[in-house]
C-alpha cells in the first residue's frame, strides 16, 4: 500500500554535543489514503515537534518523511494543509480578506474563498474583522486558510483548544466530512473521548518514541488503551534505570 504520509525512523535533537536533548527519536508512522488519524500523548512527548517537521516548520535531524510513497520535498507543501498552534490571521482584516492574502499569494482563484467560507460556516461573516472572532471561528477560518490549495494531507494540532461543547462537535463532523472527501487528516489532540469519536488509527507517542500505532476498533476503550500505552512506557524506562544502577 502506498501511504499519504509515511515516516521512518524520524528523529528530532535540539542543541549539539554533550547539551543535544532528543525530542523525537525513531518514529515511524504510516498514515492511509482519506482517514483520520489522532496522534496523542502526554505533554511534552514530542507530538508537536512530530507535526511540525511533517510540516516543514522543523528540519529533521535523522530519518526520513515520505509522501505518496516517494521522498518528501518543499513542494510537497502545496498539498499540505497545516493549522499549528494559533491560526495565523490578520486581526484588522475579516474572513474573506485574510482568504484574499492566502490566494494572491498562493496565485490561486478568488472562488475558491467562497468555497472555503461555506465549507466552515463562516459565509455570512461580513465586514467583523477576525479580530473579534470568537475562538470557535477563528480554529474554523485557520481551517479554512489550510483548505485553500486543496490538500491531500491536513494538519490540525489541537484543533479543539478553548472550544466549547458544540464547538468540539462541530469540528468533530468537519473533520470527519474531509476525510470523506479523500484528505487525509493527522490531528493531535488531549480529548480522548472526541478522538474516539473522530479517528480511523491511532499513534500514541511517550518519551519522544512512538509506543504504538493501531486501527482504532470499534468499541475500543481508547482512554484505557492510552493509559496502559503510556503506564507501559513509564515501567520500561524504570527498569531500565534500575538495571543501570540509575534513580529515575
Amino acid at each position: 500500500m502506498t501511504f499519504t504520509l509515511e515516516t521512518r525512523g524520524l528523529t528530532k535533537r535540539f542543541g549539539r554535543g554533550s547539551n543535544a536533548q532528543t525530542a523525537v527519536a525513531d518514529v515511524s508512522l504510516h498514515l492511509k489514503p482519506g482517514e483520520v488519524y489522532a496522534l496523542l500523548g502526554p505533554n511534552g512527548a514530542g507530538k508537536s515537534t512530530t507535526l511540525k517537521m511533517l510540516c516543514g516548520m522543523l528540519r529533521p535531524s535523522g530519518g526520513e518523511i515520505l509522501f505518496d510513497g516517494r521522498p518528501w520535498c518543499r513542494e510537497d507543501l502545496y498539498a499540505t494543509g497545516s493549522l499549528i498552534e494559533e491560526p495565523p490571521l490578520y486581526p484588522n482584516l475579516t474572513a474573506r480578506e485574510n482568504l484574499r492574502v492566502r490566494t494572491t499569494l498562493l496565485g490561486l482563484p478568488e472562488r475558491r474563498i467562497d468555497e472555503v467560507l461555506s465549507i466552515v460556516d463562516l459565509a455570512n461573516t461580513g465586514t467583523k474583522r477576525a479580530g473579534r472572532f470568537s475562538l470557535g471561528m477563528k480554529q474554523r477560518l485557520g481551517i479554512a486558510l489550510a483548505l485553500l490549495a486543496h490538500p491531500r494531507l491536513l494538519v490540525l494540532d489541537e484543533p479543539t483548544n478553548g472550544l466549547d461543547p458544540l464547538g468540539i462537535e462541530e469540528l468533530r463532523d468537519l473533520i470527519r466530512s474531509f476525510a470523506a472527501q479523500g484528505i487525509t487528516v493527522l490531528v493531535s489532540s488531549h480529548i480522548l473521548s472526541e478522538v474516539q469519536q473522530m479517528a480511523d488509527s491511532v499513534g500514541i507517542i511517550t518519551r519522544g518514541r512512538l509506543a504504538y500505532e493501531n486501527r482504532l476498533h470499534t468499541g475500543e476503550n481508547l482512554e484505557q488503551l492510552f493509559m496502559d500505552v503510556c503506564r507501559r512506557s513509564r515501567d520500561q524506562v524504570r527498569a531500565g534505570g534500575e538495571r543501570h544502577g540509575e534513580h529515575v
